[in-house]
């Protein structure tokens, strides 16, 4: 096993373990919220926000455990938005990766509560960390309700809605994935800045490397979709996706350039973070590449 892939494993215990602990409450009267959180958040996962956080510190040589509950805040935040995308209001779906969906589970206002509960302790989570100082939790806390929020995530989710069964362009589906998908990921680069305190041209380059990533992960999700869409949610609900919209050869060109900018941008930082070069160049291989005929980088 190479150096950066047992540093992976090692970070991923790392996280789950952290969340587990972060949701280990004593018996309540509420005990079912919490009971239901980790049904959703401790679910099996590839945890790739706070991840990226993390091959970020490593890259800088920042101690793990300033960035392990401000990752594992942007991992409960992740969370929140499926379980709310998921219910029948939204997105409707029964699975989530390989499971039966919270509200399927559980009653379907304990699933909105448990969001919303998610939601809320992300920030509790960065205003209790005692190894964060005011300033630090201040800069966090904006990045991750701007993100998150109604310029954010949440806008993206707005403009998701209102396009069903809608005939929309490129602008209105880029616009989407800027903000539903890419967004978040942009705060896991912006979060690695703040605790890593780098310099304002690696701001930028993290920056760019979070919004190409992002992007590029919701391309190659459609891409991935794209085989059942007959019985999906995104079909059912005549959603536009990439696929749909520049076809396979074009969405599969698309991730690829993404995935070469995020990538570009990784290498531009004024430390070498090898972790977070490896988690992107392993995107590539989720891209169904018999069906393209562009090039893959050598060392992806």
């Amino acid at each position: 096993m190479s150096d950066t892939k047992l540093l992976k494993e090692t970070y991923l215990n790392l996280i789950n373990h952290r969340l587990s602990e972060l949701t280990d409450f004593k018996p309540l009267p509420q005990k079912e919220l919490f009971e239901a959180a980790k049904y959703s958040l401790l679910a099996p996962g590839k945890r790739l926000r706070p991840l990226f956080v993390l091959s970020v510190l490593h890259g800088y040589g920042i101690p793990l455990q300033l960035g392990l509950d401000p990752a594992c805040s942007i991992e409960m935040i992740h969370t929140y938005s499926l379980i709310h995308d998921d219910l029948p209001c939204m997105d409707n779906d029964d699975l989530r990766r390989g499971r039966p969906t919270l509200h399927k589970v559980y009653p379907e206002g304990l699933a909105v509560l448990v969001g919303d509960f998610l939601l809320t302790y992300a920030f509790e989570i960065l205003t209790s960390s005692a190894k964060l100082s005011n300033a630090q939790k201040v800069d966090l806390i904006t990045v991750l309700s701007k993100r998150s929020g109604a310029n954010g995530m949440i806008g993206g989710q707005v403009v998701d809605l209102a396009s069903e069964g809608q005939s929309i362009g490129w602008d209105t589906l880029h616009f989407m994935h800027l903000h539903k998908t890419a967004a978040l990921f942009t705060a896991c680069f912006e979060f690695g800045g703040i605790l890593a305190d780098v310099p304002k041209v690696d701001k930028a380059s993290l920056l760019s490397c979070g919004r190409a990533l992002g992007v590029a992960f919701q391309v190659i999700d459609d891409l991935l979709d794209e085989p059942s869409q007959e019985i999906g949610s995104d079909f059912a609900k005549e959603k536009a996706t990439t696929v749909s919209m520049l076809g396979l050869k074009k969405s599969e060109e698309k991730a690829i350039l993404l995935l070469d900018e995020a990538l570009a941008s990784a290498k531009k930082l004024s430390k070498s973070c090898p972790l977070l070069e490896a988690l992107i160049k392993e995107l590539y291989t989720f891209i169904p590449r018999e069906r393209c005929k562009v090039s893959i980088p050598k060392n992806s």
